[in-house]
């Protein structure tokens, strides 16, 4: 059973891979890239927050999209558009949320396609008290429409 999120992440990025790069990316063009997809996990800090911003959540989860969503041993599927509404529903009883994004690294697969990985710590108050979570965050990307869209996230 833990195989299956493995297997499932490595389907996918099969699939999206397709054909291979024409040309390979220069080094400079894939350090570029890389510093761009690290500094992304910031922008999911606004998404976890008491009231998350909803345009950004749009923006990296497309309404019809699939976005495949593993923690530990459960796999999922969403569209990006119910997820867009679970991640609303799970906020109604937060009262403050922070989240923080350390050891962020980037792993290209093509100019389009990427792994990115950082460790992170969430601290958030709701109906129930105080909470904590940490542990390690990757996201498979993918280029869609001149910007970033995840297309998968696994946490443990």
């Amino acid at each position: 059973m833990r195989r299956y999120p493995v297997i499932a992440v490595s389907v996918w990025l099969m699939a999206a891979c397709g054909k291979p790069e024409p040309q390979q990316l220069a080094a400079s063009h894939r350090r570029a890239l890389a510093d761009t997809l690290a500094s992304f996990f910031d922008s999911l800090t606004a998404i976890h927050r008491d009231h998350p911003d909803t345009a950004l959540l749009r923006r990296l989860h497309p309404a019809a999209d699939t976005v495949l969503f593993i923690e530990g041993p459960v796999a999922e599927a969403f569209t990006g558009d119910s997820l867009f509404r679970r991640v609303l529903a799970n906020h109604v009883p937060v009262r403050s949320m922070t989240q923080r994004f350390t050891e962020r690294s980037a792993h290209l697969l093509d100019s389009r396609n990427a792994l990115i990985t950082a460790r992170e710590a969430v601290d958030w108050v709701d109906t129930a008290g105080p909470h904590q979570y940490s542990g390690l965050l990757t996201l498979a990307v993918s280029r869609y429409g001149g910007a970033w869209v995840i297309r998968a996230y696994r946490g443990s």
